[in-house]
């Protein structure tokens, strides 16, 4: 593929210097944004997410009482029940709630064999009702336990939680929730989450942090496990209003825990140019909010190391809060933006440090070029031409395979200071037209004591160009992830002759690039021709031969026929076994498999065996007597 520029790929990369940091955070806009979507929906439970939604949000909800009115539910389904009873509460539109609703949630907590996710939906159907009163607490939570003996399952612990949450036995809670956390499941060793996904992780999150605060008890999450929750949710994606409610659910947990997992990350560009020479960094909690407690002051770059040398460059620089935006914090790199280059900038804020690289953006320009063109064995000075960017050369150079093609070139900063880029090298490619990309050959230019160098064999790079002599293009490109300005030069034409070689592999003379593609000869298939078949003579003995057992036996049988004008049962039994193996021998050649002719040959052996153990002590008898 023709390469036309080099681009900048270097954009920021993030190494945290502790796990307990995050990378990103919740995408509130996102989510709200689905939330709105679902307040036009007919479902009740997708009225229901995106209400809860908005509350999570703090934002307005508009008013839905008509649309849950006249929303689709089954009054028999507990679920759909406790949706649209929550979501009434939730928008104050308990108006609507009629007496209809009120039996369901009731029959459940009447049955026998009610499950605790149904009891969940009936005793907050009823809550939101205003009728959710629990008068005997500690034998409803006795009650609960017994059920959760049967499933102790994550999705159940936070069924147990929530009630107890609603009934006022929180310090049961308290007691279970720490063994409830070391019970989530780790991915990647960087994020962790329950059993059943975000609707499980989010509810017990939710409840454990309400209970504890209720107590005003610490909350039982320690610092790793907080991040790596944090972790698990910032990198979950949802597109339904059911995903963004539970989302928020668990990311309002974390938010308001004590300490909250904090993101620190670059905002906007990630770089600095000689014309802008700071770069700004956000630090917020997990949801986007300012981080409680922290101070502007206490927002410092302890370090600026370039990556190059390992050159500290900066230290102990504070930051500067950006007015009107209380999370967004600005690092002025005036001292270093004339220092070309990448830099890892060590960022604390309080007691969290993140490193993050940042790129010093600086021009460059070409020193002059020097090609040359001389013998493999150097008997001879190569011919050297100059030429200086953005310059061609004014004559189409040539070589043949004993020669080789050599550039040599310097690359300086806006400062004329020699400097090294990550990626320079030569494309060598034919420029007759409609070339195929195919024909074109990549040459890495190797740095050497502030200047760069290709060395190119005729002979050897014959390969890479299929072998096809004639004029070709030479361009230089130059990048780096921290220029601002690369290079792609076409420098000339060269043509190459690469003689007797053009014809080493069988391939026709590369007079054109259309005699490249030639196409193969066609591949025909053909089967092998059948064997001659033997003489008809031939043919006739062998067939013979094959039936002479059976002659052999039909010639006995009639030697025999005074015998067998009474046979004994035995004899009669033995031949008839005999003549139906045969008979089967001959089925399991026309049509019968052999497991089918294993089985109907096994009687008929046993019955031949005996017959004929019978029909030999006969014979044994007989010729006794006759003697």
């Amino acid at each position: 593929m023709y390469i036309r520029v080099l681009c900048l790929l270097f954009l920021s990369s993030v190494a945290l210097s502790e796990a307990n940091v995050l990378q990103s955070t919740v995408n509130i806009k996102k989510l709200q944004g689905i939330l709105e979507e679902g307040l036009k929906s007919k479902d009740v439970s997708t009225l229901y997410f995106a209400i809860k939604g908005f509350k999570l949000l703090n934002a307005t909800i508009p008013d839905v009482c008509e649309d849950l009115k006249n929303a689709k539910y089954d009054l028999t389904n507990i679920e759909h029940v406790f949706y649209f009873t929550n979501a009434a509460a939730l928008s104050n539109c308990r108006n609507i709630l009629k007496p209809d609703v009120l039996p369901t949630p009731t029959q459940t907590l009447d049955k026998k064999d009610a499950t605790l996710q149904e009891l969940y939906y009936a005793v907050f159907a009823l809550k939101a009702m205003g009728k959710g009163t629990i008068y005997d607490k500690e034998d409803g939570l006795k009650n609960l336990i017994q059920l959760l003996k049967k499933d102790d399952s994550p999705a159940n612990y936070g069924y147990v939680f929530a009630l107890c949450e609603h009934m006022g036995c929180g310090a049961w809670t308290s007691s279970h929730a720490e063994g409830v956390l070391l019970a989530a499941d780790e991915s990647d060793s960087r994020a962790l989450h329950f059993e059943g996904g975000l609707p499980v992780t989010a509810l017990l999150l939710g409840t454990i942090s309400r209970t504890y605060k209720s107590l005003k008890k610490p909350s039982p999450l320690n610092e790793e496990q907080r991040y790596k929750f944090a972790n698990y949710i910032t990198g979950r994606s949802v597109s339904t209003p059911r995903g963004a409610a539970l989302l928020l659910e668990a990311a309002n947990a974390l938010a308001n825990d004590e300490p909250s997992p904090i993101s620190i990350t670059i905002k906007g560009k990630k770089y600095v140019t000689s014309e802008s020479d700071s770069v700004e960094f956000s630090i917020t909690d997990i949801i986007g909010r300012p981080v409680r407690g922290l101070k502007p002051e206490e927002v410092i770059a302890q370090s600026a190391t370039r990556l190059a040398d390992d050159v500290v460059v900066l230290s102990k620089q504070p930051l500067t809060q950006k007015p009107n935006d209380p999370t967004t914090y600005v690092l002025n790199l005036s001292k270093i933006k004339a220092q070309y280059g990448l830099y890892k900038i060590s960022l604390s804020a309080g007691s969290k440090t993140a490193n993050i690289n940042v790129a010093v953006l600086g021009e460059i320009q070409v020193g002059s070029l020097e090609v040359g063109i001389g013998d493999v064995d150097g008997t001879t000075s190569p011919k050297i031409t100059t030429i200086t960017y953005p310059n061609k050369l004014s004559e189409t150079l040539q070589a043949d395979h004993l020669q080789k093609l050599s550039l040599k070139f310097s690359v300086r900063d806006k400062f004329n200071k020699p400097v090294s880029v990550q990626q320079a090298f030569v494309r060598v490619a034919p420029v007759a037209a409609g070339a195929p990309d195919s024909l074109e050959a990549i040459y890495v230019a190797e740095p050497s004591a502030n200047t760069y160098r290709v060395e190119l064999n005729v002979g050897a790079i014959a390969k890479h160009l299929n072998y096809a002599s004639g004029a070709h293009s030479l361009t230089l490109y130059l990048g780096d992830s921290a220029v601002s300005n690369p290079i792609a030069w076409e420098l000339g034409e060269v043509i190459f002759n690469f003689g007797r070689d053009a014809n080493a592999v069988g391939l026709p003379v590369r007079g054109s690039v259309a005699s490249v593609r030639v196409p193969l000869p066609e591949i025909s298939h053909q089967f092998r021709a059948a064997e001659a078949r033997p003489a008809r003579a031939v043919s006739d003995v062998c067939a013979c031969a094959c039936a002479a057992p059976l002659l052999l036996l039909l010639a006995l049988w009639a030697r025999l026929r005074p015998r067998l004008a009474t046979p004994p049962p035995s004899a009669l039994l033995f031949h008839l076994a005999l003549a139906g193996s045969l008979g089967l021998y001959v089925m399991f050649w026309l049509r019968l498999t052999m497991f089918e002719t294993l089985r109907y040959l096994a009687p008929l052996a046993l019955l031949t065996f005996l017959s004929g153990h019978r029909l030999l002590r006969r014979l044994a008898q007989d010729k006794a007597q006759a003697r």
